[in-house]
């Protein structure tokens, strides 16, 4: 960031009182460092960022540990933990927690990515500094993105109960798409890497992806449960659509297009998920450049709700709710998923 800290920035948005707390070194020396790099990063990106709400930054060797101590702020939340697949492994996470009655963002790193920021032994590059200076640019990206979401959604608010079976489950893969997609837009400018390893998650998703929610509905032939079919088929059917959406943003934020990822793009068109990638990215883009003037409600993701149940339509699990709010799930006989 050594040219961006070079020009003439406007005040830092970063709280002047911001904490970062590093654990699990035994290096104290190495463990002050990499506070100080942090920190000094953040608030530079706070010239370009609102960071106003920032609640903190904790960094740990231990990362499950250093996501088990994030204090909520709100009873009834489940501790925070990491959801890896083969296909995405988490490094970061910038979790919404209460402090009075404001909700703010806390950053949380695996402090392995950041080891590159204050450290130029052998093996360590100048692609691997560049790659964590682009996750701490990514995370920071989030703490704007839940306070505009949150002053423009009240109804999105932290710890609000999403009434309804069907919208609970379309709901949550609405939001992570636009989350991600508005996201990795305004880090583009930091986080130069991110496209291409983006990019590799959505073939890897795509690769896997039908075979698995088929496998799951073969299951579902024999043991009958509807909300293990979902449980079971939904992460990997959605899979590729929350990826598509990190590397949508990543495209629009550098005026990237498909032209300059025709591996991607072959993917998509052999896993039949072409139109639906197509479709969200003309919502995404509609939202973004409407974002200043939302409804005030949840009904400012409908479409994005309503391409999530495309999605499962496409893998064969077709959701129905009825006037009275009782939701009925079918899953026609395919000749694709038929237990052996």
């Amino acid at each position: 960031m050594s040219d961006i800290e070079d020009e003439a920035l406007p005040p830092s948005t970063t709280p002047s009182d911001l904490q970062i707390v590093v654990r699990d070194f035994t290096n104290e020396e190495a463990a002050r460092l990499l506070e100080e790099t942090v920190l000094s990063i953040v608030r530079t990106l706070g010239c370009y960022m609102d960071l106003s709400r920032l609640d903190g930054v904790t960094v740990g060797i231990d990362y499950d540990a250093a996501l088990a101590s994030i204090d909520r702020g709100m009873p009834g939340l489940r501790p925070l933990t990491r959801s890896d697949t083969a296909e995405m492994q988490g490094v970061a996470m910038s979790p919404a927690v209460l402090r009075g009655d404001e909700v703010r963002t806390h950053l949380v790193f695996n402090a392995e990515q950041l080891v590159p920021l204050i450290w130029a032994g052998e093996g360590v590059t100048d692609d691997d500094r560049a790659f964590s200076v682009g996750l701490v640019a990514h995370e920071c990206a989030h703490v704007q993105v839940t306070a505009e979401k949150e002053r423009a959604v009240p109804e999105c608010r932290l710890g609000t109960r999403i009434e309804g079976y069907e919208r609970a489950i379309m709901f949550q893969l609405a939001e992570i798409c636009w989350d991600e997609y508005a996201v990795c837009r305004i880090s583009a400018p930091f986080a130069a890497q991110q496209n291409a390893t983006h990019a590799q998650t959505v073939v890897a998703c795509l690769e896997v992806a039908r075979e698995q929610a088929d496998d799951a509905i073969r299951t579902y032939r024999v043991h009958g449960n509807l909300d293990r079919l979902v449980a079971e088929a939904g992460p990997p059917l959605v899979a590729p659509m929350k990826a598509v959406a990190y590397l949508l943003g990543g495209m629009d934020g550098s005026a990237k297009k498909w032209g300059d990822f025709p591996d991607v793009r072959s993917a998509l068109e052999v896993a039949s998920y072409d139109d639906l990638v197509d479709r969200l990215h003309l919502e995404l883009r509609r939202l973004w450049e409407t974002r200043d003037s939302w409804e005030p409600t949840m009904a400012v993701f409908s479409e994005l709700e309503a391409i999530a149940k495309a999605v499962f339509d496409s893998g064969g699990i077709h959701f129905r709710t009825e006037p009275d709010g009782s939701c009925h799930i079918d899953v026609p006989f395919t000749p694709w998923a038929i237990p052996i």
